[in-house]
């Protein structure tokens, strides 16, 4: 296990997505509150009202460990958004195989219930990212944003179509996949964060209009496959202000 931080005082240098999921909200002992409808941790996420740390638990099945630019590009993407005064912290695990492929939602948040160590407490607001060895059960959807604390990566998706010939490189992929899937848990596109001026995407909801956003809906598959594309696109100032609006920076 790795862990890092990091703080106010520190730059870290440092980014597919979902579609829409709902999720009963579920009780028992444990994580209650991290096992919510995407979104409703969004303001939880932003602001520094409840939570004034965040928590980073990456898993990843044999072979999937994400680079570490990527998480570096993640966790700058975060503190540039983030109300977090004590800082960001990560950690990565290397974890059992899914054990299915391709899996579908519910395979996913039956291993997050099976396998998820960290939940948050306190002043401490947890998010969880596993990278599966798998596809998801819509072959081109390389990212999931599934509750309201939690994120899945395709990898073995993601690996076989990024860092080759005429392919774009994984660090892109990888990046633009956890900073699009981050977005949705911070309430983008009008499910959490409401929006300052309207820019929903009518016929792909929870997406940005602006086919240049992050937030727009190619990003969850063909988006960020382009081979001349150095780099994830950022967020437009539409979804900046929803941001912001909900206690973001």
């Amino acid at each position: 296990m790795k862990i890092w931080m990091t703080g106010l005082s520190c730059l870290v240098l440092l980014a597919a997505c979902r579609k829409e999921v709902t999720t009963q909200i579920l009780t028992g002992p444990n994580g209650t509150l991290d096992k919510q409808a995407v979104g409703r941790s969004a303001h939880d996420l932003l602001s520094a009202d409840t939570y004034t740390s965040l928590s980073l638990s990456i898993q990843y099945a044999p072979g999937m460990k994400p680079l570490d630019q990527s998480i570096n590009n993640l966790v700058n993407f975060l503190n540039t958004y983030l109300h977090k005064p004590v800082g960001i912290t990560y950690t990565e695990t290397a974890t059992a195989s899914l054990g299915k492929d391709p899996a579908s939602t519910a395979d996913i948040t039956s291993y997050e219930d099976r396998n998820r160590q960290v939940y948050s407490d306190g002043n401490t607001l947890s998010v969880y990212l596993f990278l599966a060895d798998a596809g998801y059960e819509q072959p081109d959807v390389i990212g999931l944003s599934f509750r309201n604390t939690s994120i899945v990566l395709f990898e073995k998706t993601i690996q076989s179509r990024s860092g080759g010939l005429n392919q774009a490189s994984r660090i892109t992929v990888e990046t633009g996949t956890l900073e699009h899937e981050m977005g949705h848990l911070l309430g983008l596109v009008n499910t959490g964060s409401s929006m300052i001026t309207p820019h929903e995407d009518s016929t792909h909801k929870g997406h940005c209009s602006n086919n240049k956003c992050l937030m727009y809906y190619t990003i969850e598959t063909s988006g960020l496959m382009n081979p001349f594309g150095n780099a994830a696109p950022a967020l437009d100032q539409d979804c900046i202000n929803d941001l912001r609006a909900n206690g973001g920076k």
